[in-house]
């Protein structure tokens, strides 16, 4: 079997993407049918991709139809745009844009998907052999955190940054330390570059090679080359996607003038001490602690507000309003038990396998597996306080998973023991899947009864779909107050443009957007026509407006929901399933 694996590994991969791939067009191809995305990410992607495509500047990603005229400012790098604009224009000429969208947005998150599925076979080949390799290519298939971020359809910016996290942690194994160091710093500029999201993860990783260089001089070579990709990497993608140099708007999201003279700083004192080598720690120790030293005061100096996070700025009202009701940027302990127990599970389950198969390896792999396990550890601890990073803390899970399925499969090959080869086949079965294995426990429990918000929440889905919202084209252009969830599906299906989304930097529109529906209707009326709104429309189930309604019963949307409706809103015939509109007057 082994033969059999080395000889057709390609393929083998190939047909465990391939069916994958298959079963998630099927389950997906409502939203593929419709041509939306998941979520409000998704659908305003899909926006600004289409305004790259209609001539808007490569070095300008503001929407413009949210917030008109001046437009919203985005966090998104033009670079996730470039496969998305590419296989768009290639299929355009053949089925028209709107199929051509639809075959980019689901051919992208599944070739992507693909590349992550090879890289982390071919890393579980290096810490368990051909069978882990097999192994982790159908955990990956069947892993619930990648298929969320990876499914088609899925073209927000999650998906490439696992990808990232997942090659970075492939070129730990590379052997040639030139190739592994311009790899690994290509990777972690590129996830940087995306979102600054990824910098506690990306110094997890240059942590690691700091310590390796302690421990041994010669690997100075591999952190010579991750510093130097990684410093170039970033200059080329700061300087090449934006106009204004390092005089640029300073943010907290994303590599903005400070945190680039940070790494810049870093790296010039890194790269002469590595280049030197000194054979003593404490000097390689006084290296480090000076280039750290520098990068953070660096950082103090000319970003202080961002020591705080990458929302540290955001205006109280949105917070307040907004940003706590964004569940997956929520800690752990804010989301509910079966999505923990479910995301939780795998990652859990990885330094379990971690610590079982320490003590059944010889030197050479264990210390493979502690490579493992470190970062498998530190991006579950990330995960704590951040519920969306849990993707990669799953992907890394997959390697050691992986690994002690093929010692489990190796000991089931060996025993001739009934009870003993059901038992390693169940634990085979488990570890393939734990997180669906542990739900599915708790199934077994009493379940309370579906709450009215559950049922709402359906209710406001099929309200929000874009059949529905498409109706809304046959009202007259103008500008809409919508829920902010609502926003980028009337940016996709309709001409029409609104005031603003969930997307913080766009923060002024959005303070003005909650307090028109939180004011009193008298003041509500005077937001509205300072900013040239001419229509409102909402959903009556979407969650947004039940925190107005309940924080604020005086105000616009307070009224409204009692059937107080001023007479400046002019009410229009309802819309798609269940849309209310009303004409400001």
């Amino acid at each position: 079997m082994a033969r059999f694996i080395e000889r057709h590994f390609a393929w083998l991969i190939f047909g465990i993407w391939a069916l994958r791939s298959l079963s998630l067009i099927i389950s997906s191809w409502p939203n593929i049918s419709s041509g939306s995305g998941w979520d409000p990410d998704d659908q305003l992607r899909l926006v600004q991709s289409r305004d790259f495509l209609n001539g808007q500047s490569w070095f300008d990603n503001r929407q413009y139809r949210l917030n008109p005229p001046d437009g919203a400012p985005m966090h998104w790098s033009r670079l996730i745009e470039l496969p998305l604009a590419a296989i768009t224009l290639l299929f355009t000429p053949m089925f028209g844009q709107t199929i051509a969208e639809i075959v980019a947005s689901t051919a992208v998150p599944l070739l992507l998907f693909g590349c992550i599925i090879m890289l982390l076979a071919r890393t579980a080949w290096h810490v368990g052999g051909k069978t882990a390799a097999i192994s982790a290519a159908i955990i990956a298939a069947l892993s619930i955190p990648l298929i969320v971020q990876l499914r088609p359809m899925r073209i927000d910016h999650h998906g490439w940054q696992i990808a990232m996290a997942v090659l970075a942690l492939a070129s730990l194994f590379y052997g040639h330390a030139r190739t592994a160091g311009l790899v690994l710093g290509a990777a972690l500029a590129i996830w940087l570059h995306i979102s600054l999201e990824g910098a506690p993860m990306s110094a997890a990783f240059f942590l690691f090679l700091g310590w390796q260089w302690l421990a041994k001089p010669h690997e100075a070579a591999r952190l010579f080359w991750t510093i130097s990709a990684f410093a170039l990497s970033s200059l080329v993608l700061f300087f090449g996607t934006q106009t204004q140099g390092l005089g640029a708007a300073i943010y907290c999201d994303t590599v903005s003038p400070p945190q680039l003279l940070a790494i810049l700083a870093a790296a010039a004192i890194m790269i002469p001490g590595l280049f030197i080598a000194p054979q003593s720690k404490l000097a390689r120790v006084v290296i480090m602690a000076t280039a750290g030293g520098v990068a953070a005061a660096a950082l103090v100096l000319r970003a202080p507000e961002c020591l705080n996070g990458p929302f540290s700025t955001l205006d109280p009202l949105v917070r307040d309003y907004w940003y706590v009701y964004v569940q997956e940027g929520m800690p752990i302990w804010h989301q509910d038990l079966p999505i923990v127990t479910l995301l939780m599970a795998a990652p859990i389950a990885g330094l379990v396998s971690c610590v079982v198969l320490a003590r059944k390896m010889d030197k050479t792999d264990r210390s493979k597996l502690w490579v493992i396990g470190f970062f498998s550890l530190y991006a579950l601890v990330m995960s704590l306080f951040v519920m969306r990073t849990i993707s990669v803390a799953a992907a890394y899970a997959v390697v050691p998973v992986a690994a002690l399925i093929a010692h489990i499969f190796g000991l089931y090959r060996q025993s001739g023991v009934p009870k003993q080869r059901i038992f390693y086949v169940t634990m085979m079965l488990f570890l393939l899947a734990p997180g669906s294995f542990v739900t599915a426990s708790l199934d077994v429990l009493p379940q309370p009864k579906p709450a009215d918000d559950a049922r709402s929440d359906a209710q406001s889905l099929l309200c929000e779909s874009a059949q529905s919202v498409a109706t809304l084209s046959a009202l007259p252009r103008g500008q809409f107050l919508v829920p902010f969830d609502m926003a980028p599906m009337v940016l996709v299906q309709t001409a029409h443009s609104a005031l603003a989304s969930g997307h913080h930097r766009n923060q002024k529109a959005m303070h003005d957007h909650i307090e028109i529906f939180r004011s009193r209707p008298d003041v509500a009326k005077q937001l509205m026509a300072a900013r040239g709104i001419n229509y409102l429309a909402v959903c009556p189930d979407e969650g947004e407006l039940d925190h107005y309604a309940r924080k604020n019963p005086g105000g616009l949307w307070g009224q409204i929901a009692k059937g107080n409706v001023p007479d400046w809103l002019e009410p229009l015939p309802a819309k798609g399933k269940g849309i209310m509109v009303w004409r400001v007057r």
